[in-house]
């Protein structure tokens, strides 16, 4: 018996160094071999279900997901795939030895850290359909898991007062370094409440100019960076590091925003704050690459977001998720499984949050299509970055100085010069 069971679980961690063996599917940390593969518990369930129960998995992506353990929950047909390629074997799946349904599991995980620099559980102002209810965390939980958890409800708190600050008339001071090196407005209720008097408001629609598609990006800009200062471990890296993630994500943020908020005015229309509007019309003045980003924008990211009803909180989480990429340009290599950690702790906090809300089967489903717009925001930004770098190139469209600076980087000098100049931003 003892034998035949090896054949299933053979062993615990690599004794040859003190490094945990990870498992060869998502590279979290091996909890033994499980079907002849070093693997975690995850992993190990999930094969053996997808086996017992004969499921079929079909891939929006061609195959090409990839699968981490921030991630591994999004596509199951590369999940499963990686599994087979990995060498797991159906053949060593007992039936009588493995039934479907719960298992108590001793984990041989290593020591939870607990993440002390966590804010606590904001609670004013949380009066919303989407929200979540700060209740009691159950004392059972471990601490990693409650410090996710706190995180993730702070995400959902600021997420509340970003479509109040986009539609005020909030006016902003184009420095960048300022910008990124002052305390958030998000951390002052007063400032908040003042803005949110004055709004945009939508009135008769009208095609978006130039003026308004630079006016809004700007804007989306500059609540990106503020509401990037809310985010513990962002708040722990180097300035060059901080401006990597924000120089990163800005070709995708503005469309994430202006997808997300904007008002449901047909299938193929993004209307900002103030009624402009675009939509799959032809518009000669603008540069071609940035006709094609616009109908990968509607096609790509706003009918799937619509077709998801993604709520919230949801997509305060997701925002972050895809905002803390630890494979953004120009970062540190030693910050960059900082980033990964803190990444997951939202993912794992999000997928609780959707089991919670949804159900088991429905949150997983759900959980891996909103991860899958990590795909599709991979591919438009490098498409958005393309086409912002040819528009710059022949001068079709003029760039500020905080936009020019945003995106194509910025000097030694420049940092000098505005670390040591005195102002506020707004």
């Amino acid at each position: 018996m003892a034998t035949s069971r090896s054949n299933e679980n053979r062993g615990g961690s690599n004794t040859n160094t003190n490094e945990p063996e990870l498992c060869l599917v998502c590279n979290d940390v091996s909890t033994g071999y499980h079907y002849n593969t070093p693997s975690c518990n995850g992993c190990k369930t999930f094969f053996r279900r997808t086996i017992m129960k004969k499921q079929n998995f079909v891939c929006q992506y061609d195959g090409k997901c990839v699968i981490d353990k921030s991630i591994r929950c999004a596509c199951r047909h590369c999940r499963f795939q990686k599994c087979l390629t990995v060498g797991m074997d159906p053949k060593a799946i007992q039936q009588n030895r493995d039934p479907i349904g719960y298992t108590k599991r001793t984990r041989r995980y290593p020591a939870a850290k607990i993440v002390a620099s966590v804010p606590p559980i904001i609670t004013k102002n949380a009066q919303t359909s989407n929200s979540v209810s700060a209740e009691p965390i159950d004392p059972t939980w471990n601490p990693e898991h409650q410090a996710e958890d706190i995180l993730l409800e702070n995400l959902m708190q600021v997420e509340r007062h970003i479509e109040s600050i986009r539609n005020s008339h909030m006016t902003m001071k184009k420095a960048l370094i300022e910008a990124v090196l002052s305390p958030s407005i998000f951390d002052n209720p007063q400032f908040l409440e003042f803005q949110a008097q004055s709004k945009h408001t939508i009135g008769i629609l009208r095609p978006a100019t130039q003026d308004d598609y630079h006016y809004w990006h700007e804007r989306e800009w500059a609540i990106m960076i503020e509401w990037a200062k809310t985010i513990p471990i962002y708040n722990q890296l180097d300035l060059g590091d901080k401006l990597a993630l924000l120089r990163h994500s800005a070709f995708p943020y503005p469309s994430l925003i202006q997808c997300f908020y904007t008002p449901d005015k047909g299938p193929d229309v993004i209307v900002f704050p103030n009624g402009a509007f675009f939509d799959k019309s032809a518009e000669p003045s603008r540069p071609a690459g940035f006709t094609r980003k616009k109908h990968q924008m509607l096609d790509n990211l706003l009918k799937p977001m619509r077709k998801l009803n993604i709520d919230a909180n949801e997509f305060a989480a997701a925002k972050a998720i895809f905002f803390l990429n630890p494979d953004a340009d120009d970062l540190n290599p030693l910050v960059r499984s900082k980033i990964a950690d803190g990444r997951s702790a939202i993912t794992n906090a999000l997928y609780r949050y959707m089991v919670k809300k949804r159900g088991n089967e429905e949150a997983a489903d759900r959980f891996g299509k909103l991860l899958l717009l990590g795909t599709v925001i991979a591919t438009m930004a490098v498409e958005m970055k393309e086409a912002v770098v040819v528009a710059n190139f022949f001068e079709q469209i003029k760039f500020s100085p905080f936009a020019k600076q945003l995106l194509f980087g910025i000097r030694d000098d420049d940092i000098i010069e505005e670390t040591t100049t005195k102002g506020e931003i707004y």
